[in-house]
Formats: structure tokens, sequence, C-alpha cells
């Protein structure tokens, strides 16, 4: 992961409950005890919790220190303007008012995170880049820019976090199935393919694909 910007260490918890949560994600690529590797997607299976079923979540940070993602397919109720002006951003006169918002987590759902696509928008200052096509940001200006110049780019509010091994033991139990960032996936794909096309990508199903998944959890 590599980050436009780098910030100053700040303690675990400060970093899971201010509106700066980004420095996470800097801090992970400055420290590599904190990330073990880049940006993954996870696919909610039918062992997941009911509060996750059929979720795709793109994972952004995972290691020692726990692991933090953003669920990619469940659409907010809040609006646009509402969403943006929740995180100190202006709504743009030349954007979509009623562009969907997603619902990123339970946890601070008041903190507003922007996924773009760095072939899209360069990526500005005080963004992460979670893969080489995939960028994140919670900086209001940085988000009052890309908003504007990347129409596919999501807003999402709020995040998950994983205790140390939570996320592991839970891959391990069969709950979620691992693999790579699909960018097309996440902008392009509509929203209620992103986990049927996950699946199939997966566990190397052809598209589309109506019939019931066929997990292999032994």
């Amino acid at each position: 992961m590599r980050c436009v910007k780098r910030c100053a260490l700040a303690s675990h918890d400060e970093l899971f409950a201010t509106h700066f949560v980004l420095a996470f994600l800097r801090i992970a690529w400055q420290h590599e005890h904190v990330i073990a590797e880049q940006g993954f997607l996870i696919v909610a299976t039918p062992n997941a919790k009911n509060e996750h079923r059929e979720t795709v979540v793109l994972v952004a940070v995972h290691g020692s220190e726990g692991s933090l993602g953003f669920v990619v397919n469940r659409p907010s109720a809040c609006s646009l303007n509402e969403a943006l002006t929740n995180c100190g951003v202006p709504m743009p006169e030349a954007i979509d008012p009623q562009r969907t918002v997603w619902r990123g987590g339970p946890t601070r759902p008041d903190v507003g995170w922007l996924l773009f696509d760095a072939a899209e928008v360069d990526a500005p200052e005080d963004s992460c880049l979670l893969t080489p096509r995939v960028g994140v940001t919670a900086a209001p200006t940085a988000m009052e820019s890309v908003i504007v110049e990347s129409p596919s780019a999501l807003l999402l509010l709020g995040h998950l976090t994983w205790e140390p091994e939570d996320l592991d033991d839970e891959i391990a139990a069969g709950a979620w199935l691992r693999t790579k960032v699909d960018p097309a996936l996440l902008f392009e794909a509509p929203a209620t393919r992103r986990w049927s096309d996950a699946t199939c990508t997966v566990l190397e199903l052809p598209r589309p694909w109506w019939g019931p998944a066929r997990f292999a959890l032994a």
C-alpha cells in the first residue's frame, strides 16, 4: 500500500476513534508490522454472521494491530448532500444529487470515506493507494475534488474493524472467501451483482450466475 502523504504515529485508540482514521492507513504503510499485505476483498459465505449476509468487503488494513475494511455493496439511505455536509465537504454543483451513498460499516458511521479509481483520477494528497488502482481518502479537501473528477468513486459512511487475528479466524472458519481486488467489480459492476460476481471469481463459476453457490468450505 502506498500513501501519498505521510503523518505522525497516533495511538491505536485514536486511530479508530477520531475522524482522522485515515492516519491508520498511513501508519500501516510506514510500519511493516502493522500491515502484512496490500488490500484484498473478502466475500461472505453462508457461514458468515447474519449482518454480513451477501456482503463484499474491501480490506484496507490487515496485520498485527487488527484489520479495517469497507463494505462495498450496501447502499445507504443517506442523501449525497447530507453525507457530504456531515463530512465537511460542500455539495458540488456539477454532480448528480441522486448519486448513491454507501454503508461502509457500523463503526463510526459519521466518518466518510471515498474510494476512487487511480486510473481515472490522480491520487490527491491525504490519500492512500490500497492497490495500484484503488485509492481511499477521508480528507474533505481531497474528497471534494475527487468526487467531481471521478464519477465512479464510492462515498462510504463508516467502516468495519476486527481485533488482531479475528479476521483470520473468521476466514479459517469459512465465514469469508478471500480474493484479489478487482477494480471493475468496485467501480463498474452494479451493486446488486458485486457479491455474486465476486463469488463467481473465487469459485471459478461462469457469469452471470443465478444458482446456489457451490461453496467449498472443507
